[in-house]
């Protein structure tokens, strides 16, 4: 099979290696958006590694988005600090951002949530509610939440009635 396409540039082609071997070193550094998919990661996501033709390369999520690409759901690379990577990268220091930062992130943003009381313009806070204006299952919420905070949401909220 003869493939029509341009050859890859050098950069491209490094940049897939380090998807494929995972290399926490370039996480914050790129992201990887799947043609096939319409999802875009970091280059630590554990997902299993996509086709190199089905690959876009970007610098910023915000570039994978507006390109079309959604975030993933399992490494959340719309929630990593994109500023304090590339200042860290600058320095030379081997920053990285793990799912138990995005975990912590989505916890707290939960929890800010719960905490506003302008927040529910319809006065009624519910599972399904929080975990929508999230962009997570309700699962997801609960599990998160527990893990960071202790408690469950509905705990928490009530604690803060």
């Amino acid at each position: 099979m003869t493939r029509t396409s341009a050859p890859a540039t050098p950069s491209d082609d490094a940049l897939y290696l380090a998807l494929k071997a995972r290399d926490a070193r370039f996480d914050g550094r790129f992201f990887t958006a799947v043609t096939s998919t319409g999802i875009y990661c970091r280059p630590v996501c554990k997902v299993r590694c996509p086709k190199r033709e089905n690959c876009r390369f970007f610098s910023l999520a915000a570039q994978a988005e507006q390109a079309g690409f959604r975030p993933c759901l399992r490494c959340r690379p719309e929630l990593a600090p994109s500023g304090l990577l590339q200042g860290a990268a600058a320095e030379g220091n081997a920053a990285t951002w793990s799912v138990q930062d995005a975990s912590r992130i989505l916890a707290e943003q939960a929890a800010r949530l719960l905490d506003a009381p302008d927040a529910w313009s319809d006065g009624q806070t519910s599972m399904a509610a929080l975990a929508l204006r999230l962009g997570v299952s309700e699962r997801h919420v609960r599990r998160i939440f527990e893990a960071h905070w202790g408690v469950s949401p509905a705990q928490y909220w009530q604690t803060r009635r």
